[in-house]
């Protein structure tokens, strides 16, 4: 088989070719950042008490078992026989998990409210029993059966979580063997009465939760695509794609004019469509509106009966689209990949969110509001996990850990960053960056295991970075005021800009790193960087405003000016696409930057076998496919200035993106 395209004046039908080129190939959805190990907590679906011995034991353990708000587990001895007078069944879904996950450790936690029998010689000693159905209000007979964790239980410290942990024979099948549900008793031996919390009692950090670590084979995840800027959960502002070479020039287009109507929000870049709030002048004036990268309206639904949206819209790794709407941003709405509603909740206690919330990877959801940083479990379950509460709670938008294991979060009012653990929401450490705000507050970044801070939402005047797991120091930065800009993560390093100039510091140990020299820069400016290091710049500044591009060991910086005459640019409107271009906007106009040239001049030839994923091929002259597979799960972009040719044999197997443009 051999395609191949030819160079055309119109973006329009270069686009044509690129769609037809996908519906021939086949996909299966847009590439998701990935990371080795990670976790989820599991809230139950139900916590009850059997009661087998409840005619049988004396009437103060019955009345100290009563409560529904706890479960018990309570034991007595007839001879040498153990009488489980009250055990516990929970059942936990295991939808969260992601496909193909596979598991590493599960860890059952449960936590003590109180205990009858506390001058007793022996502490309760806590067996797992793990069932392969559910109970079904039937009384489950674990006699002879054996368990599969054990956990002894201190009656004096009551404040530590008690771990179960059962040991995994198989990761690659523990969630298909359970067929999606988590089963089990909890029982004892000793001859003991103890209480526990459940999720009706009064406290979410304790009520039982499953903690499941687990990881993804590199072959079953799209490792680094990015739907939106700023909002994946780490703020990196980094997409992860690569490149064999760079671009050397820009134009600007206009694709899409919002006319006497309004783009009122910044646009996420989901499944390879633009997806923002749009609101008309006419009824219905609520709109989440999809565009193709080239401006082509590709859907629009009203969004009337949530009202405003006052924050969003977020993707997660599923393409479904999170916005909070009302006046308030008290109600959470849920749109699938088509732009349907599917799923709606009022926050819990009446709170009103105050940030941009953020998706975890298995679509959990952290929320901050007036009442607390909320975290919930994924849509649609969507249970309160724990809440966070400071008393003034002025909080940004939270970041996550990439293993998700800890939350950071700024808390302006006291002007500290805060680390917080994910499984019941205990601040872990804080740090005072001694800066406080009641609005515009800023936003974390994360990337192998620092944190990194600016004192303002857009600018400020010192910038830190810290141990993420202990809140150490390895860098501060103090300059001028709002002359130190917020940070990008590239493979390596941070960037800012401080002054005017352009600074790296080192992810390993903070320490200061060679850069481009570079000056006259605007710490105001939107930063985004590519998986080569390139480094894009967004001036919004009135009668400067421009997009330049700082590439590694570069003396040359590539820069395109927009006109004022269109409208300032606003905000984090910046995104880099996986073809290699830029989209950027205000309320009135999307823009997208695209390349007009590339360092590599001539033809060039992909070799037999040398495809990789989330690449992006491109060259001035043509791109030459030798007889290669792109392989499943692979995602790959060609763009050939001059055309693409593809030898005989070429394939691609089901599963794989490969997007081919032509033309500069």
């Amino acid at each position: 088989m051999k395609i191949h395209l030819i160079k055309y004046t119109r973006s329009l039908s270069i686009q044509l070719i690129a769609t037809l080129l996908l519906l021939v190939f086949a996909t299966n959805g847009t590439a998701q950042q990935y990371n080795d190990t990670r976790v989820a907590v599991i809230l139950p679906n139900v916590t009850q008490t059997q009661r087998p011995g409840e005619a049988t034991v004396s009437e103060d353990t019955r009345t100290f078992c009563r409560a529904d708000t706890f479960f018990f587990i309570s034991s007595s001895t007839t001879g040498r026989k153990v009488n489980h007078d009250y055990s516990a069944y929970l059942q936990f879904s295991l939808a969260s998990i992601p496909e193909g996950a596979i598991i590493d450790t599960v860890d059952l936690l449960i936590y003590l409210k109180k205990v009858k029998n506390t001058s007793a010689v022996f502490e309760q000693g806590v067996n797992l029993y793990e069932l392969n159905r559910p109970r079904d209000n039937q009384t489950i007979n674990i006699a002879d059966s054996s368990s599969s964790a054990m956990s002894l239980v201190s009656k004096n410290d009551i404040s530590q979580a008690i771990h179960l942990r059962p040991d995994i024979t198989n990761g690659n099948t523990w969630v298909t063997e359970r067929k999606g549900n988590f089963y089990c008793i909890l029982a004892a031996e000793e001859a003991q009465t103890y209480g526990y919390y459940t999720e009706r009692s009064d406290d979410m950090s304790r009520q039982p939760k499953l903690v499941i670590y687990y990881h993804m084979p590199a072959d079953q995840i799209r490792k680094k695509s990015w739907p939106q800027y700023k909002y994946d959960a780490q703020h990196t502002a980094m997409q992860g794609w690569q490149s064999n070479t760079n671009p050397t020039g820009f134009r600007v287009e206009m694709p899409f004019f919002a006319g006497p109507n309004y783009i009122k929000s910044d646009p996420i870049l989901n499944d390879d469509k633009l997806m923002m709030y749009y609101v008309t002048s006419t009824s219905p004036a609520h709109w989440l509106l999809t565009l193709s990268q080239r401006g082509k309206q590709l859907g629009a639904s009203s969004i009337d009966g949530a009202g405003v949206v006052k924050y969003g819209p977020v993707a997660d790794r599923k393409g479904y689209t999170y916005c909070l709407t009302g006046n308030t941003g008290n109600l959470l709405n849920v749109f699938d990949p088509n732009s349907n509603m599917a799923f709606s909740r009022e926050l819990a206690n009446n709170a009103q969110a105050t940030a941009t919330p953020v998706i975890g990877f298995d679509g959990s959801i952290y929320i901050s509001t007036d009442k607390g940083v909320y975290a919930y479990t994924a849509q649609p379950e969507f249970k309160l996990k724990w809440v966070y509460t400071s008393g003034t709670n002025k909080f940004g938008t939270p970041a996550l850990h990439e293993s998700e294991q800890l939350v950071y979060v700024y808390d302006g009012a006291a002007g500290k960053l805060i680390a917080l653990n994910n499984a019941d929401g205990v601040m872990k450490w804080d740090v005072n960056v001694m800066t406080t705000f009641a609005t515009d507050i800023p936003v974390p970044s994360v990337k192998h295991n620092k944190v990194c801070i600016t004192n303002g939402l857009r600018r400020g005047s010192s910038f830190h970075i810290v141990n993420a797991f202990d809140g150490s120091s390895y860098a501060k930065v103090v300059g001028e005021p709002n002359k130190v800009s917020q940070p990008v993560i590239g493979t390596n390093n941070i960037y800012i800009i401080n002054n005017g100039r352009l600074e790296a510091y080192s992810l390993a140990d903070g320490g200061t790193v060679p850069t481009a020299n570079i000056t006259g820069l605007n710490p105001a400016s939107t930063l985004a960087i590519d998986g080569n290091d390139n480094i894009f710049i967004l001036n919004t500044e009135q009668g400067q405003q421009s997009l330049t591009v700082v590439s590694p060991g570069a003396s040359i910086f590539p820069s395109v000016a927009f006109p004022d005459s269109d409208g300032y640019l606003t905000g984090n409107r910046l995104m880099i696409a996986p073809d290699g271009s830029l989209i950027a906007g205000n309320d009135n106009h999307v823009y997208t930057i695209v390349p007009t040239g590339f360092a590599l001049k001539g033809d060039i030839t992909i070799p037999d076998g040398s495809f990789k994923s989330e690449y992006l091929y491109r060259a001035d002259g043509i791109v030459k496919v030798s007889a290669s597979t792109i392989a499943n799960r692979q995602n790959v972009v060609i763009h050939g200035g001059k055309g693409i040719s593809f030898r005989p044999g070429f394939s691609i197997q089901r599963g794989a993106t490969l997007v081919c443009k032509t033309g500069l």
